[in-house]
């Protein structure tokens, strides 16, 4: 009896023993079940943020899309916006201070994140940069820049014009020694930009820089064409007429040296004259590839594109230099054909 009491004990004992053993694998099953739930469970965590993630919305304002310049500049814009996937509204200022203040405005009431604007004037676009400021919108210029002090730029993007200017009046005066080498004195014509615009200013301030040195050169008009081809055409017309001795024309830019063209063509005075513009719009070297316009230099367009780039750079905590300067480039006889074929110029 005794022993059949112990064996029952030791077949009891050894059922409990194995139950308890069953029961540790299926305690760790679970906590094995878990930790891959844990795991899963992670990259949801950075698919809710992507969610909240703010697309930039950065907003451009231009002169007018009357200038060829700006209408190139106005198709970087939209690429670089699809390309960096930002909202991207454009305000044409119809050569317009005051529109382009309320555009800009309009940008600030509708909580833009940042503003690129090519300013019509120096001074007049200070008070929509100022309300911008005052809103904290960063603010960015592009070719065109302000006056100092005033108001508040993150950076500004563009050609050093001075220098540019500088450079014209160099091919110009090349121009000149070539045709007439034996002429004593130079009388020549100056086509200036909009009154009151950094590129006027600087691009002028470049031309006599360089012309006003040297002691054959006689101005005989320095008269303002606005940047306008139409305009530049009614201006020269009327150098012509008052002087019935002019060896070249520089403009500072090339829609007003296609006008002048055009009015000594009429004229019957085309032949006779150097002509110099500034900006490389395709238009006006096909004509230095024919012989009608001597030369350029070539600005680049891009840059309004390259002020959004710039602006997404600071948006992100990025350092963006104050002053970024893209290069000019000569464009002449030697050359035009390259930078035809190579698509430099637009």
């Amino acid at each position: 009896m005794f022993r059949r009491n112990v064996s029952l004990f030791i077949v009891s004992m050894l059922v409990f023993l194995l139950a308890a053993c069953g029961s540790s694998p299926q305690q760790g099953s679970t906590e094995t079940s878990q930790a891959p739930n844990n795991n899963t469970s992670q990259p949801a965590q950075p698919a809710a943020d992507k969610k909240e993630e703010k697309k930039f919305v950065i907003g451009t304002s231009v002169p007018s899309l009357e200038f060829t310049f700006f209408v190139a500049a106005q198709k970087a814009w939209e690429e670089a916006a699809k390309e960096l996937d930002v909202g991207a509204p454009f305000y044409n200022g119809e050569n317009n201070q005051a529109k382009q203040n309320k555009d800009i405005e309009d940008m600030v009431v509708k909580k833009v994140d940042a503003i690129v604007v090519i300013p019509i004037t120096t001074e007049g676009v200070i008070p929509a940069i100022r309300y911008a400021n005052e809103n904290g919108i960063p603010v960015f210029t592009v070719d065109r820049s302000i006056t100092s002090g005033e108001a508040e730029i993150v950076a500004h993007i563009g050609t050093n014009h001075e220098e540019m200017g500088e450079n014209a009046a160099k091919l110009f005066l090349r121009g000149l020694e070539e045709k007439y080498p034996d002429v004593k004195e130079y009388k020549i014509a100056e086509l200036l930009g909009t009154p009151g615009s950094s590129a006027a200013i600087e691009r002028g301030k470049g031309i006599h820089n360089i012309l006003e040195k040297d002691p054959r050169i006689k101005f005989v008009a320095s008269l303002n064409g606005e940047f306008q081809s139409t305009l530049a055409t009614t201006v020269t017309e009327n150098i012509l007429t008052a002087n019935p001795e002019l060896h070249g024309i520089i403009a500072h830019n090339d829609m007003m040296i296609e006008g002048a063209l055009q009015a000594a063509t009429t004229a019957g005075r085309n032949k006779d004259l150097i002509m110099v513009g500034m900006d490389g719009q395709i238009s006006t070297a096909e004509k230095i590839k024919s012989g009608e316009i001597y030369g350029t230099f070539l600005q680049l367009p891009s840059m309004l594109g390259d002020g959004m780039k710039a602006a997404i750079k600071h948006l992100n905590g990025e350092k963006v230099d104050e002053n970024v300067w893209v290069p000019t480039e000569l464009i002449d006889k030697a050359n035009v054909e390259d930078m035809i074929s190579q698509q430099k110029v637009w």
